[in-house]
């Protein structure tokens, strides 16, 4: 399977172009924004054949994610004691 990289502007301008190519198999189609990719078209069939892990895999970011935020409130909340604020002097 070969991968074609557009540019958001170039996937929109040759959208059915490429929206064919993803169909019938021929290529996968990345689509990049500022020279990064942010997205990409495959056959649905492949699509289904993936959901499971996907779905599995987003779970994990989301997870991931969660715990970032929540150990980013930790970090910034106030010590309440002179105790916490010697805790951390070594550190």
């Amino acid at each position: 399977m070969t991968m074609r990289v557009l540019e958001s502007r170039a996937a929109r301008e040759n959208w059915r172009d490429a929206l064919d190519e993803a169909i019938s198999g021929r290529a996968d189609i990345v689509i990049t924004r500022y020279g990064k990719p942010v997205t990409a078209m495959i056959r649905y069939e492949d699509y289904l054949a993936v959901q499971d892990e996907l779905i599995r895999l987003r779970a994990r970011q989301s997870e991931a994610y969660q715990a970032m935020l929540a150990s980013e409130s930790a970090l910034s909340s106030e010590w309440d004691s002179p105790e916490e604020d010697e805790a951390w002097v070594d550190l």
